[in-house]
């Protein structure tokens, strides 16, 4: 039997006619496949047009990390594949992994050989096709892109959060620092008008110069103490007829001073020039405190958006060499708002793994998915446990959180597309 009547038999081709089916198989190939031997795989391109003459075939696919056997078949005129005559989308790939479990014989057409017959017999039932597997891949594309905008709206939205608070500290430490500098220029004003002597100037700014320092690496004390040092710093003051001790007061503890260090000042200074120079260390002490604000404030945002630019690998190359750790730890930075609501991370990190090759920005919104997932299974005070470690010559990441788990009727359908 020649091949354009093996054709005729079969349902796909069986209303051709003689000088049809003569061009179909002088476009195609007859070819055989050995027991066992693979078509192709799901994923791969599908080039070609595949029908079985005789034989038989086991259509296969990986879900949920296992091989599922979905159906083996004799039935003569079976065929499969040709998508990329449709178009050249993610679409156009083997849906599923065919292999001969019989020594077979089938016919094999290319799809580019395919959209010309098509276009030559059946341009209506080409455009058709062209037109279903364009809204299928559009309609996926649209899907996808969605939920790359709701990943993205979510990311944005938790880096504005964590930008807002340090960039807020920012403004009002600006604010204040303009305020206490008209303050200081008023300080500078009084000193002059007091006539101090040199002597006196030099003791006042010296004492600014040591406080200021001192205040830097001042310890935190107990808000029952910083009030109590208050009210007695305060008493003081006023005694010397300071009317403003209380914007005095709250500055001078801050910077860890106290009773005695203000006999040390009064003594050293006299009383002419004690209120002066007090107003005039206070507000250095103000100002210091203020550029410290400012400092972290402004660092805890270059952090943020040197965190975003190595998480997004921007201005590098897409394959390159990466640690895994430092994308682990800036994916955490970008959700770092939703951390602090009371999800204790735990890293288990082995620091001597090697750098790996991948897709750095690609493989960072893998960790986002599951970071994001485990804490929000968290429920807002669980814990989340990132685990790394070498097996032989891979790397192994596991994220773990203490939550409820996924439920059984989701879990069977979490790789389904479009399922959420």
């Amino acid at each position: 039997m020649t091949l354009p009547d093996e054709l005729r038999q079969t349902f796909l081709f069986e209303r051709l006619n003689d000088e049809q089916l003569e061009e179909l198989a002088a476009a195609g190939t007859e070819v055989s496949a050995a027991e066992n031997e693979i078509l192709f795989r799901e994923g791969e391109p599908a080039d070609f047009l595949w029908m079985l003459l005789d034989g038989e075939l086991e259509l296969s696919r990986h879900i949920h990390g296992q091989k599922l056997k979905l159906m083996t078949t004799d039935r003569k005129g079976i065929y499969a594949g040709g998508f990329r005559a449709y178009g050249e989308g993610l679409g156009a790939a083997y849906r599923a992994t065919i292999r001969a479990t019989k020594k077979s014989r089938l016919f094999r057409l290319s799809a580019s050989e395919l959209a010309r017959l098509l276009w030559a017999w059946f341009p209506t039932g080409k455009h058709l096709l062209d037109g279903l597997f364009q809204t299928v891949e559009w309609i996926d594309s649209t899907v996808r892109e969605r939920e790359s905008l709701v990943a993205l709206g979510t990311m944005a939205a938790g880096l504005a959060h964590e930008l807002n608070n340090p960039a807020a500290a920012a403004v009002r430490a600006c604010d204040d620092l303009r305020s206490t500098l008209g303050i200081m220029q008023q300080g500078l004003r009084e000193l002059a008008e007091r006539g101090l002597s040199p002597d006196q100037l030099e003791t006042i700014f010296a004492l600014q110069t040591s406080v200021t320092a001192v205040e830097r690496d001042n310890r935190s004390f107990d808000p029952l103490d910083v009030s109590d040092r208050e009210d007695e710093i305060m008493d003081w003051l006023r005694v010397r007829g300071l009317d403003d001790a209380w914007k005095l007061a709250p500055s001078l503890v801050n910077a860890g001073l106290d009773i005695a260090w203000l006999d040390s000042v009064e003594q050293n200074l006299g009383p002419n020039a004690l209120s002066p120079g007090l107003r005039w260390i206070s507000c250095g002490l103000t100002a210091s405190s203020l550029l410290e604000q400012l400092d972290g404030a402004t660092r805890r945002i270059s952090g943020l958006v040197h965190a975003v630019k190595e998480y997004t690998y921007m201005d590098r190359a897409p394959v390159q060499e990466i640690d895994l750790h430092e994308g682990l730890d800036n994916t955490l930075i970008i959700l770092g708002h939703k951390v602090k609501q009371g999800v204790h991370v735990v890293r288990e990190f082995d620091r001597s793994l090697p750098h790996i090759e991948a897709y750095g920005s690609e493989l960072n919104q893998v960790w986002l998915n599951l970071l994001d997932n485990a804490i929000d299974a968290a429920g807002g005070s669980g814990r989340v446990r990132i685990h790394t470690a070498r097996a032989d010559d891979t790397v192994v990441v596991e994220i773990s959180d203490n939550g409820p788990g996924v439920p059984e009727d989701v879990r069977r359908r979490i790789f389904e597309p479009f399922f959420t």
